[in-house]
């Protein structure tokens, strides 16, 4: 059964950090430290010296910390491979609890265990769990707290409300997730915790309503104050994507090489986070600037960078997966390869419908107009793929209500 390391995780709050910024001051990603507080390992011998002088411990304290632990239900809190019908136990178990402080803990432990499902199932599924814990955060708040509790519990609900915000977008609906992605802003504000979540999730909404000075100037805002982890990646990319589709290849240029760069320095993690930025999703912004600057050459390598890294052993998104699918095929349509692009986005025809989130059928939509190009009028293979796309993309998402929380 695993032991929640009640000790530590009091010892990291009363120096002032959150888990992401403990991991950033030790060279770790923050999954890591949040495994030596559910107790499911422990820190390395080099790297005990190190984490006590952070936290300001006595010699000897942080042994005794380690062995204080708690039982938690079980299966609740363990892996990145989190199953999602652990979280209604989970919220009941913060229900229960007897502590605003525990109920914090098992919150933000929650919180993060299902942004490490993100991408291992449907959006509706996970929207659905991300608002039970966000109600389940609302009902908290209406409770006296210390300011430190009221200020972490802050942090954690703006991790919620950015998640939503994502999800919320992922679903088409992106008034909805503007709204979760502004509180998401508030929230961080008020607890004096990054900003970088919330700012990357606005970034991606306003991306897709075509808001793209502002989406750029979001993304740009939110690498500005972003700690050294994948978001930070992620948010220069995003500069960059909503440069290119304005027209300003200069600032797109320097906005990828600020991701690259960036790529090179911080923590890596899970991968399959809603907060990850792994090789392929850093590989479809690549291909959508390159794209946009008429380099079809560059989008290909672009699309190759990626399915290396899956061959690697990278963990593959299937919304990423089928992205640079798509995005390789209208590279070959620019190319003049109607055969080539037809290769890459068939097998992307097949992907379930409750897959199909809207950065999917947006791209399919792109490729969708370049196929009504005057060139391959009449052209009975450009014509097939055209059905076979609004097929797709009407099928993509069956209507599933999902009751949005306060």
């Amino acid at each position: 059964m695993p032991q929640k390391r009640i000790g530590l995780s009091r010892a990291r709050r009363n120096a002032g950090f959150t888990q992401e910024e403990l991991a950033y001051r030790l060279g770790v990603d923050r999954s890591t430290v949040g495994r030596w507080e559910t107790g499911t390992t422990e820190p390395s011998a080099w790297l005990r010296p190190k984490l006590a002088r952070i936290l300001r411990l006595a010699p000897g304290t942080l042994a005794g910390l380690l062995d204080e632990s708690v039982a938690l239900p079980p299966r609740v809190i363990g892996s990145a491979k989190f199953e999602l019908e652990d979280i209604d136990a989970l919220v009941a178990a913060i229900g229960d609890s007897q502590t605003s402080q525990d109920a914090i803990e098992q919150l933000d432990q929650a919180a993060f265990a299902l942004a490490e499902s993100h991408t291992q199932a449907p959006a509706r599924q996970v929207l659905t769990e991300v608002l039970k814990l966000h109600e389940q955060a609302r009902n908290l708040l209406a409770f006296h707290q210390r300011l430190s509790q009221r200020r972490e519990l802050y942090r954690v609900e703006s991790c919620l409300l950015a998640h939503a915000c994502l999800l919320f977008g992922d679903l088409k609906d992106n008034v909805i997730a503007e709204r979760y992605g502004q509180a998401a802003l508030i929230f961080a504000r008020e607890s004096g915790a990054s900003e970088a979540l919330a700012r990357t999730a606005l970034a991606k909404t306003l991306r897709w309503a075509r808001r793209l000075i502002e989406s750029a100037e979001m993304a740009r805002l939110g690498f500005q104050i972003s700690p050294q982890t994948p978001v930070r990646v992620q948010l220069a990319s995003q500069e960059a994507n909503a440069a290119a589709l304005l027209g300003d290849a200069r600032r797109a240029s320097e906005a990828l090489k600020r991701s690259a760069d960036a790529a090179e320095s911080v923590t890596g993690d899970s991968g399959a986070s809603a907060w990850s930025f792994s090789t392929g999703r850093q590989a479809i912004f690549a291909l959508s600037v390159a794209t946009e600057a008429g380099d079809p050459a560059a989008a290909l390598r672009a699309a190759a960078v990626a399915d290396a890294g899956w061959a690697a052993g990278e963990p593959m998104v299937t919304a990423n997966w089928a992205q640079i699918r798509v995005g390789s095929g209208i590279a070959h349509i620019l190319n003049g390869s109607l055969d080539g692009a037809v290769a890459e986005v068939t097998p992307v025809l097949t992907l379930p419908a409750d897959r199909r989130v809207s950065t999917v059928t947006g791209y399919m939509d792109n490729l969708a107009r370049r196929l009504r190009h005057p060139t391959l009028n009449g052209n009975k293979n450009a014509a097939e793929l055209r059905r076979g796309i609004i097929e797709f993309n009407e099928q993509a998402l069956p209507n599933i209500e999902v009751t949005v929380g306060r």
